[in-house]
């Protein structure tokens, strides 16, 4: 046992030698031997990877690091594997590169993010067959004529102790996850907190029970609260770092951000059937100093695609905010549909910034990966308006990127103004409007007209709009309050 205690204590001073000595030795004092009569489960988690490949050679050394000392280590994610980086996302098939290398590195289960829909129900069908490890999911209601098999929960032993593990997915105000409407049409969704107490019952056949949640910080301190016959709550969504892993209720909740920059190692003890004690410590992928080879070199593979690293433009300064890049985006709409105005929400833009220099087609991806068609309305001011006030409140309060105008959105969200470069905006005039399908879908709308689809992507036309210009330059560039 001592033998093992001084196998940890290195593993972990190695791991974390860069991090303050503070938390170093924080880490030591919490490894203590396992007495006698009790085991303990490790588990590493992780959540909202977003297709972050280049993570994965560190983090396979980490986890291998793990596993010399606790060799029936368990790897989780927290939902939200794919979506972020254009070499995944547009990979032949999509998301295998994410797959192959949770494969490789060992993952045990994934729960079901709201990213992982964003693909058609064959391509998450196509992951859930690759994939050697299931992904969970009870808030889910799939008909017999869709093949996803997707578990509500799964149950496992290690040393002696039987253990439950239940999955769940955020379900937003429209009793969806936040993802297109069009690719989750065929299955339903029921909200955490209702579907959650169902499976309460695990907790009398099992010494541990886990929830593994998509569900978000927020709401995982609500579940936690109503049900405290848990364990523990491992979550993502809210990419949020818990740097410092608690119990709210009894339930030990943690979270590790986001991109796999950091993962989260719990430990259970358990004996007699009990959980008799529990804590959570997070480290640092960023750190870790040596790549595994062989995950290197397979993430070079996928990372070797000419078409994707071809440059189609030059930005003449860099791009500082969201809102610069969503402008661009706004103008390409604009501009490749004929529109008056343009709108982008601003979810829909996923990255923060952009180097002066060469654009490449990865960039673009990066920017918007979503694939989303663009349709374009014939609208009167006065629907524009509404539309502006919809999209702001669907936006959580943040007003989308626009282009064609500039706008101001009252401090109340009940009233904006609008003004025009070269013109005075009517109410009464009807002028064409374009955004992309997952805004079609999601605001609340009033038009002359049913829509159009131009038969083009968001990032097909800012790609094509890029190549036209050449240049581009949107530093300090603003357009809404």
């Amino acid at each position: 046992m001592l033998l093992v205690f001084a196998m940890v204590a290195v593993v972990m001073f190695l791991l974390l030698r860069n991090q303050p000595q503070s938390e170093t030795t924080e880490t030591k004092q919490r490894e203590t031997p396992v007495a006698a009569g009790e085991a303990e489960i490790a588990i590493l988690s992780v959540n909202d990877m977003h297709a972050n490949i280049d993570q994965f050679p560190r983090f396979a050394t980490l986890v291998d690091s793990l596993r010399a000392v606790y060799p029936d280590l368990l790897l989780f994610s927290a939902g939200d594997n794919r979506t972020g980086n254009p070499v995944n996302d547009q990979y032949d098939p999509v998301n295998y590169p994410m797959i192959e290398l949770m494969n490789q590195t060992g993952f045990d289960l994934s729960t079901v993010g709201n990213h992982e829909w964003d693909g058609e129900i064959v391509s998450l069908e196509n992951d859930i067959e690759r994939a050697r490890f299931p992904f969970l999911c009870a808030n889910v209601f799939i008909p017999d004529n869709v093949k996803l098999d997707i578990k509500p929960f799964v149950t496992m032993e290690q040393q002696g102790v039987k253990m439950a593990v239940v999955g769940l997915i955020e379900v937003r105000h429209d009793s969806i996850p936040g993802t297109h409407p069009d690719k989750i049409k065929e299955v339903s969704f029921k909200h955490p907190k209702v579907v959650l107490p169902d499976y309460k019952y695990l907790r009398n056949q099992n010494d541990v029970v886990i929830l593994l949640s998509h569900c978000g910080f927020e709401d995982d301190l609500e579940l936690a609260q109503s049900n405290p016959w848990l364990d523990a709550i491992i979550g993502g969504h809210s990419h949020t770092l818990i740097e410092h892993p608690s119990e709210t209720n009894g339930v030990l909740i943690t979270q590790s951000g986001s991109h796999l920059k950091s993962a989260t190692l719990v430990k259970l003890r358990v004996k007699d059937h009990k959980v008799i004690s529990k804590e959570a410590i997070v480290l640092n992928v960023n750190k870790v100093r040596k790549e595994k080879p062989e995950i290197k070199q397979l993430v070079n593979k996928f990372n070797d695609s000419p078409a994707l690293n071809e440059p189609i433009a030059t930005a003449k300064t860099k791009f500082e905010t969201p809102e610069e890049l969503g402008s661009m985006l706004c103008d390409a709409l604009c501009e490749m549909s004929g529109a008056n105005f343009a709108f982008q929400n601003t979810g829909g833009i996923r990255i923060t910034h952009l180097s002066k220099g060469p654009i490449t087609v990865k960039d673009v991806y990066s920017i918007d990966p979503f694939n989303n068609e663009v349709v374009v309305y014939q609208m009167t001011g006065e629907q524009v308006k509404k539309f502006i006030l919809n999209s702001y409140r669907k936006n959580g309060g943040y007003p989308s990127y626009v282009s064609g105008m500039t706008y101001k959105v009252s401090d109340d969200g009940q009233k904006v103004w609008v003004e025009m470069e070269g013109e005075n905006f009517s109410t009464k005039k009807t002028y064409k409007v374009a955004f992309n399908s997952y805004m079609a879908s999601t605001v609340i709308i009033e038009s002359v007209d049913d829509g159009e689809s131009m038969f083009m992507t968001s990032e097909e036309m800012l790609i094509e709009f890029l190549k036209r210009h050449k240049t581009v330059d949107y530093q300090g560039v603003t357009r809404t309050k």
